[in-house]
């Protein structure tokens, strides 16, 4: 079950998403966050370099005129709530965490089904 820590980082993480703005992360991310993702083979071991990951990540959909759907979901696994994604057509996705004094340690994102 989703603690309310986890909820509100959670929360966040849409946020971000939603706005395609890294900053409403950065004083979420654990300094030695672990980040990987199972589409775009990005395995990150800090937060230095996942910020440098998703600004220009968002710097790309900002430049292409796109935007991913972006909603709170729920992991139908665990019960945990997670964002869910999905651009145009590609698979819907997931972006679940865990979260460690507070902070986000470890975020990926994996298939949503």
């Amino acid at each position: 079950m989703s603690s309310d820590i986890h909820n509100k980082l959670i929360e966040e993480i849409r946020r971000a998403w939603e706005e395609l703005d890294a900053d409403i992360l950065e004083p979420y991310l654990s300094d030695d966050l672990h980040y990987y993702s199972w589409w775009a083979m990005v395995d990150v071991h800090s937060k230095a370099s996942y910020l440098a990951y998703i600004v220009d990540r968002f710097q790309t959909y900002k430049d292409n005129g796109t935007h991913p759907l972006v909603k709170l979901g729920i992991n139908k696994n665990d019960g945990e709530y997670a964002v869910a994604l999905q651009l145009g057509d590609d698979v819907p996705t997931l972006i679940r965490i865990k979260e460690e004094n507070g902070k986000i340690k470890e975020m990926w994102m994996q298939p949503a089904d």
